[in-house]
């Protein structure tokens, strides 16, 4: 019976090499894995072209607008260490009533390693630098779980590129670090897989702190690393009758406890509010809507220029994977093909498939979406999982493509592994076939150059920022999508402003605007009727909003464009600032300058 871990328990002498070096210290580990990271650092740069070349010149790479978010909540915390403002609260956004935060998406690792290092290259370049090691630490953290499992290390190589340089994964780098830092994962079964095989206290609690740093990361990261856990301990319990052992038990009781421990700072502020927290997760699950098509597994990536031309037309029917490929690639599913059918390693194979496939069910959401078209009465198991709050509480089903990619990575290994045994006597083919299957798999998954832009906001936002006093802002039009980019600025003039966003934004948010008709119709994009809002009803809510220190009226329309016609009626006077992308408005001007002067504005 071969172990999960690929060894044996604490009576067997031999120790991997892998876990060998992870129990010597990271000193051990360089020398040994010298060539691995090298090797990674170096597809990661591939992989990411041109992002290592924009370093120092103000290029922000991303794939997605939730980017600007990152931003913010890399700016929020360097705020939020230099004050004394809750960690849970800010007025920053939705002033004046604030926005509760206890929801809110941010990666605390991954902004306090922001904070740490912008001192020294910039918020723009931190950022950058935070993509780069999410897909290195991602593939390194992967091949160290695998190397565990194999006994060829370039095997085990293939799988750490697997796991981290898949489409889906990469494409996520680019706006959602609090999905992307896929390290904890691997980490934590590894580290869990030690401390039951060895009865090992030092491991129990280094699989804690794994399980932590994922809270610390994402919620949906510690999310997928539970669900990882459950099936691996129940693989280790069940195997060679390790459930009997009463050490076993005090090692997985120890485990859990650590693991607790590790999370509370994270989930406390969450759990305190039971209605809230239920709430937070109804407004956002869309299992129904946000789930993968299961063709997109078998479709290349169309962001790959060289496949787009073959697969746009397919990928259009997508919902999800339009953006957000889940292609698994010709080779990993040919090599997971050569582990299940082998025998050295098929109960492993078995095992890790079988987790495989549960994330890739959990991903199509409670109905089959196949080509585009949903199929009503193919039912998937998320419909009778949903009340689960682990699954629930994963907003979008297409997530769970993510927590798909380490079963992979771990059959991949065992494919690769079974071929090199086969080739025992060829020295010669044995170098060459991982070599030239990395360059395929690097090739067929490239998603092409890595999308980015000049990081420049408009210069009116630098003229607010030279303004010492302190006042607030109303930036057009209203929305979650536009109010992306909106915080971004923010992170420029350093003004609070009446809208904003947070992962999960809580209803109340919104008070502040539902009570001032001005915003209220500013909000719904509602043109001007001086029947419906005439001059005192107007002069009314711009003196509350000056009296709670809004000073400016910010309207964005298309490059060359200009002010929308929902809002053109109720801005009559001269801009204080105006160019081909924005026009400001003071508010005393508008108080000063009310658009119906007393008639209807129907004429």
């Amino acid at each position: 019976m071969t172990p999960i871990s690929g060894t044996h328990d604490q009576t067997v002498p031999n120790t991997p090499k892998t876990l060998s070096g992870i129990q010597h210290g990271l000193q051990a580990g360089l020398r040994r894995d010298g060539l691995v990271i090298l090797l990674y650092g170096l597809a990661t740069l591939i992989m990411t072209y041109p992002l290592v070349f924009k370093l120092g010149q103000e290029w922000l790479g991303s794939y997605d607008a939730d980017t600007f978010v990152k931003l913010w909540d890399n700016y929020w915390l360097s705020n939020l260490l230099s004050t004394s403002q809750s960690p849970f609260y800010t007025t920053a956004l939705f002033y004046p009533t604030g926005l509760d935060l206890s929801f809110h998406s941010i990666s605390w690792a991954v902004s306090g390693f922001s904070w740490l290092i912008t001192p020294l290259l910039g918020r723009i370049d931190a950022y950058n630098i935070t993509i780069l090691l999410a897909v290195f630490i991602t593939a390194y953290a992967g091949y160290l779980l695998v190397q565990s499992l194999v006994s060829h290390r370039a095997a085990a190589w293939l799988g750490g590129a697997v796991y981290s340089f898949a489409p889906y994964h990469m494409a996520h780098t680019g706006g959602h670090p609090d999905l992307v830092h896929l390290a904890p994962v691997p980490l934590a079964v590894l580290f869990l897989t030690v401390a039951l095989t060895r009865s090992s206290k030092r491991a129990a609690l280094g699989g804690a702190l794994a399980v932590g740093a994922a809270a610390l990361i994402s919620l949906y990261i510690m999310d997928f690393t539970l669900l990882t856990l459950v099936p691996v301990f129940i693989f280790l319990a069940l195997e060679q009758g390790r459930w009997r052992r009463r050490r076993f038990w005090v090692t997985a009781v120890l485990f859990a406890s650590f693991s607790l421990l590790f999370l509370l700072p994270r989930l406390y502020p969450i759990f305190r509010n039971p209605n809230t927290l239920s709430y937070a997760i109804e407004s956002k699950y869309a299992a129904d809507q946000g789930q993968t098509d299961l063709l997109a597994y078998v479709i290349p990536s169309r962001h790959n220029p060289l496949f787009a031309p073959f697969v746009d037309a397919i990928a259009a029917r997508f919902n999800m994977n339009r953006k957000w490929p889940a292609y698994l690639g010709v080779a990993p599913i040919l090599l997971t093909g050569l582990a299940l059918t082998g025998r050295k390693q098929r109960r492993l194979a078995l095992f890790w498939s079988g987790v495989g496939v549960l994330f890739v069910l959990l991903s199509l959401g409670t109905v089959l979406q196949f080509n585009g078209e949903a199929y009503e009465g193919v039912v998937m198991p998320a419909r009778y999982l949903a009340w689960f709050p682990p699954i629930r509480a994963v907003a979008r089903p297409d997530f769970f493509v993510l927590g798909a990619l380490l079963p992979l990575a771990v059959c991949v290994a065992l494919g690769l592994e079974r071929w090199l045994d086969a080739w025992a006597g060829k020295k010669r083919a044995r170098v060459w076939l991982p070599v030239l299957l990395s360059i395929w798999l690097l090739f067929e998954y490239w998603n092409g150059p890595y999308p980015g832009a000049p990081a420049a906001v408009n210069p009116f936002y630098q003229q607010l920022a030279s303004q010492t006093e302190d006042f607030a802002l109303i930036e057009l039009p209203m929305g979650r999508q536009p109010s992306k980019p909106y915080v971004y600025y923010q992170t420029v003039h350093h003004k609070p402003i009446v809208e904003g966003l947070s992962a999960r934004t809580p209803a109340g948010s919104y008070r502040y605007i539902t009570q001032n008709e001005l915003l209220l119709a500013w909000r719904h994009q509602t043109a001007l009727d001086c029947n419906v809002m005439p001059d005192d009803v107007i002069r009314a809510q711009i003196e509350r909003l000056m009296a709670d220190d809004f000073r400016y009226v910010l309207v964005h329309y298309p490059q060359g464009g200009s002010v929308p016609d929902a809002f053109a009626g109720y801005l009559t006077a001269v801009p204080a600032y105006r160019d081909d992308t924005l026009a400001a408005y003071a508010l005393a001007d508008l108080y000063a300058n009310l658009p119906c002067e007393g008639e209807p504005a129907a004429k």
